[in-house]
């Protein structure tokens, strides 16, 4: 069963996947953050780059809706989110934690590490925060909490211990909460 701060942490997700804020994550959603993020890095419509990033989001959610267990193929509740997270990914098996965090990690990399050095810098970090309209006043937090060797930059194992906290993690002082910014909801820092 979740505990009530893997609640929070989730829901808090589940709303930045709602990017319409209509109570529900649906392929609009998760194409709505690759055009956002088109918007940011100046893609055109129809560009190369634009298909390119539009793909990797219609791909997401591909996979998204592939695993989750819901009642209408077309979009996911609250609930049923939660009862997916809860039963496959924070008390399911390992190897299916292992495999989901991965793939996360891997996907945040490969959409944002755009010098593909290896790395990402705290400007392709706050570009993944303008993309999922996470308020950009908490990114450089984030961004220090994640970097766990500080050498100003994130690595993908920093990446991949961050996805591993933020989903399994019932510490609240784990950096990996801060993943997807600020998730206390209603309370300050």
């Amino acid at each position: 069963m979740l505990t009530e701060l893997q609640v929070a942490k989730l829901t808090h997700y589940f709303n930045l996947l709602d990017f319409d804020n209509n109570g529900f994550i649906e392929k609009d959603d998760f194409i709505a953050i690759g055009e956002n993020l088109c918007v940011i890095w100046g893609f055109k419509e129809g560009s190369d780059n634009y298909d390119k990033y539009i793909s990797m989001f219609d791909h997401s959610w591909t996979e998204f809706r592939n695993a989750v267990d819901y009642h209408d193929p077309n979009h996911a509740t609250i609930a049923e989110w939660l009862k997916f997270m809860d039963e496959h990914v924070v008390n399911g098996t390992d190897e299916f934690f292992k495999s989901y965090i991965r793939n996360v990690a891997e996907e945040i990399f490969d959409c944002f590490d755009v010098d593909k050095d290896g790395t990402i810098s705290l400007d392709e970090y706050i570009d993944f925060f303008m993309a999922y309209g996470i308020p950009v006043r908490y990114s450089a937090k984030s961004y220090t909490m994640l970097d766990l060797n500080s050498d100003d930059l994130l690595s993908r194992e920093e990446m991949l211990s961050a996805v591993e906290e933020f989903f399994r993690s019932n510490d609240k002082n784990s950096p990996g909460n801060w993943l997807y910014g600020f998730w206390e909801a209603g309370k300050s820092l």
